[in-house]
């Protein structure tokens, strides 16, 4: 008992420390018997001889498309931000930040860093094969990330401005990021069960990447002081792009006209795309990449079994296209005597932007770099384990946690799976995770000969109530399944 004590309080520890914000797929972790478990733990081996899925397939990928899709935002619920007034607003919809509200019970929940990320994955093609005590999986997937982070002071500075709260304070705008990109993936895992306690499997990837842009601040803030209100502003913060569309050739400060200029050219007229041009970009190889995924099972004894996986370990090279431009720097500005100014003929705002517009541009200095880039994708880490009631049900605890801008985000699970008949598989789940203690989810699976249709959810209330949820997410498709009616071998018993 002594490691499932271990287990059980890294897990509770992990999720006490590390900010409570996953993308989700941990409902669908322990439901073995549909084969894309699989892709959260390279290491699960489904019980069927072959099964074949994806959008390729004629009829069955298009009756229900493969697919994943969902959204996280820990900082707040749509109805925190709008929702219906009373009195005579009682037909109109009103934020906190109204006149008679108090934009304070909306501020004071949001995180000192906060994060909104959607993902979608459509799966065109995948496969899995068993052979003796090996089982072989293949993966053609299309998949969209995007993320955004955005610090609690930049939401107070928007608000309040700089002479009430934040005053005599630095106002913590690091962790200002977001990125987008598109993918596609080729993979090939193998999984293999060593001896009667172990389980390994590893999945390599293949991977091309389409479109990126990425923006990250490494340093970003600004101090007022309390007494004599001098600005301090410190910048250092970079953005990079790899597109299809359009190419910046030329950046460079103006200072005849007080402006920062750049050139661009149209590579891909957005507004006139054939369907060669779609073919183009939907097959173009020239940004490469690679990652891998690798996993475990360990039988602790015949009632509790030990899962971990950690995904995504690696990087996109983008070098179509690029454009990069980077800015760092530090700028004091402690006021300008406008006492000269009072006769003569210019303003008092021109005489600021004389004085300073070299300053302040040479400081910061921003630049155009036309160089290749390594985009690194965020990995994804699992830790849990089931306990066994009777031969039809067990239950699990899961830990999952993403890496993104350097921080560790994590959420927790507890499930019960239940295999009733050979036909239907349900599952159901409750999620602690951003920020949320209301997260209910499930999952369905339901087979005929030769065809299993399955369903998961991590937030079944993000479809019921949307408006408060800070959670939408769902996994569905069909599968094709031959060779499960066959008797199951004494490494699957094992």
């Amino acid at each position: 008992m002594r490691t499932i004590k271990i287990l059980f309080l890294t897990i509770i520890f992990w999720s006490a420390v590390v900010t409570m914000f996953a993308q989700q797929n941990q409902t669908l972790y322990f439901m073995h018997r549909v084969p894309q478990s699989n892709l959260l733990n390279p290491a699960i081996q489904n019980e069927c001889k072959l099964y074949l899925s994806g959008m390729a397939l004629p009829i069955v990928g298009q009756v229900m498309p493969p697919m994943h899709v969902n959204y996280n935002n820990n900082g707040f619920a749509f109805n925190k931000l709008f929702y219906y007034g009373t009195g005579i607003m009682a037909d109109s919809m009103i934020t906190p930040f109204h006149n008679g509200q108090d934009p304070y019970r909306f501020l004071d929940r949001l995180r000192k860093v906060n994060y909104v990320s959607m993902e979608t994955d459509i799966d065109w093609l995948s496969a899995g094969y068993r052979w003796k005590n090996w089982y072989f999986t293949f993966n053609l997937t299309e998949k969209l990330d995007i993320q955004a982070s955005y610090p609690k002071d930049l939401i107070f500075l928007g608000w309040e401005g700089n002479g009430k709260s934040l005053l005599g304070k630095e106002s913590f705008l690091s962790y200002l990021g977001a990125s987008v990109n598109w993918y596609r993936e080729w993979a090939l895992g193998a999984s293999t069960t060593i001896n009667k306690k172990w389980s390994v499997g590893a999945r390599g990837k293949l991977l091309f990447g389409k479109e990126n842009l990425w923006f990250k601040s490494h340093q970003l803030t600004w101090k007022t002081d309390e007494t004599d209100y001098t600005y301090t502003f410190k910048a250092d913060w970079e953005m990079y792009s790899s597109q299809q569309f359009y190419d910046i050739t030329k950046l460079q400060m103006d200072y005849l006209n007080d402006s920062l200029m750049f050139e661009m050219d149209t590579v891909l007229d957005p507004g006139n795309i054939t369907g060669k041009d779609i073919k183009k970009i939907i097959m173009d190889g020239r940004n490469p990449g690679g990652a891998i995924d690798l996993g475990f099972k360990y039988v602790y004894n015949n009632k509790i079994n030990i899962y971990g996986s950690i995904l995504d370990l690696g990087f996109i090279r983008y070098k179509n296209n690029v454009n990069a431009i980077k800015a760092s720097g530090e700028f004091v500005f402690d006021g300008w005597d406008i006492q000269p100014n009072f006769n003569s003929n210019d303003s008092v705002a021109q005489a600021y932007a004389d004085h300073f517009k070299d300053s302040v541009i040479k400081l910061f200095d921003p630049k155009l770099v036309k160089k290749s880039y390594s985009y690194w994708l965020a990995p994804k880490m699992y830790l849990g384990g089931t306990y066994t009631i009777n031969p039809k049900f067990n239950v699990g605890l899961l830990f999952r946690g993403d890496i993104f801008l350097k921080r560790l985000h994590g959420g927790v699970t507890l499930s019960g799976n239940a295999n009733l008949t050979k036909w239907f598989m349900g599952t159901l789940s409750y999620t602690v995770e951003n920020n949320s203690f209301k997260q209910l989810g499930a999952g369905v699976l339901f087979k005929i000969p030769w065809f299993q249709f399955y369903i998961v959810t991590d937030n079944v209330n993000g479809f019921i109530w949307p408006q408060a949820a800070r959670n939408v997410n769902f996994r569905l498709g069909i599968n094709m399944l031959f060779g499960c009616d066959k008797k199951q071998t004494s490494t699957l018993v094992n």
